[in-house]
């Protein structure tokens, strides 16, 4: 049993796996609470396909591809930002015409990037990521990125935590702007950017969403929600590990899929908010008289 247990991380490959999606649970925890909060999800969505031609421009030249989704998700962030502000753009159409532009810009440009052979497995990653394939430099450049943003969230937890929970509060006390705003965007973006290698393009969202959404069905109090969404995230992880070494499954969405198991057991036995619980309560003496 115990041998079972250990085999998998007998390689340097699944040991840097393991590392990665532990330092980016971390982050699941301390980023995907709030977005989860601030009910903006199509942000992580829309950046995780946004930052397509700064990978696809990287790729052409021969670059680093890091370094191109950095660029990419920092300009696109400050465009939606600035552009916000302009009183006669929302928000939403901001986020929508520069997100898809950049996206349609992406496609484009991967599709000169498709056209070299040699290119052709370093695309397929970027969208479904490469779990064992997982660098040393992408270790540092998680942990280095990682931690700017987490230090940049506690920097900022009573103004994100205020605006999250009370908007109107948070903008009578002068805490909510486009600096606010920004400043959460690009902590997105820069999680979206280093979770790229291990789960991919199309599979971030998930990653960041579903461990925030299913600590948020166990409590209300900020710091238990950031501790059980990393928890949940590295769990996740940890199975979907399992499951793809075991039984030659894609390791993201082995991941994902675990991930998504655990939040509908939430969704049906959390004590508060299951529904479970909320139908003993209508169906309750007290209710039914």
């Amino acid at each position: 049993m115990l041998d079972w247990l250990i085999e998998p991380f007998t390689t340097a490959f699944t040991q840097n796996a393991l590392k990665e999606l532990a330092l980016i649970s971390v982050l699941s925890g301390v980023v995907g609470v709030y977005v989860v909060l601030r009910g903006i999800a199509f942000i992580v969505d829309g950046l995780s396909h946004a930052i397509l031609p700064g990978i696809a421009v990287a790729l052409l030249m021969g670059g680093n591809t890091f370094a191109g989704a950095f660029v990419a998700a920092l300009v696109v962030t400050v465009l939606v930002s600035f552009t916000s502000r302009h009183e006669q753009v929302s928000e939403d159409s901001a986020t929508g015409i520069f997100f898809t532009g950049a996206f349609a810009l992406g496609v484009i440009l991967t599709t000169l990037a498709l056209s070299d052979k040699s290119l052709r497995g370093t695309s397929v990653d970027i969208l479904f990521g490469q779990l064992f394939g997982v660098t040393e430099q992408d270790l540092t450049n998680t942990l280095l990125v990682g931690g700017l943003v987490t230090l940049l969230f506690v920097a900022l937890r009573k103004e994100l935590l205020l605006s999250s929970f009370d908007p109107s509060m948070s903008r009578a006390m002068g805490y909510s702007g486009w600096w606010l705003d920004l400043a959460l965007y690009l902590g997105v973006a820069l999680t979206v950017v280093v979770a790229l290698p291990a789960v991919g393009n199309i599979l971030v969202l998930a990653f960041l969403i579903t461990p925030a959404a299913t600590a948020r069905l166990l409590t209300d109090r900020l710091y238990r929600l950031i501790i059980l969404s990393a928890v949940f995230a590295f769990l996740a992880s940890l199975i979907g590990i399992y499951l793809s070494y075991y039984m030659r499954l894609a390791g993201g969405a082995s991941i994902v899929t675990v991930s998504s198991l655990l939040f509908l057991l939430a969704l049906t036995f959390s004590p508060r908010y299951g529904w479970l619980s909320r139908f003993r309560r209508k169906e309750s003496p007290a209710n039914v008289g």
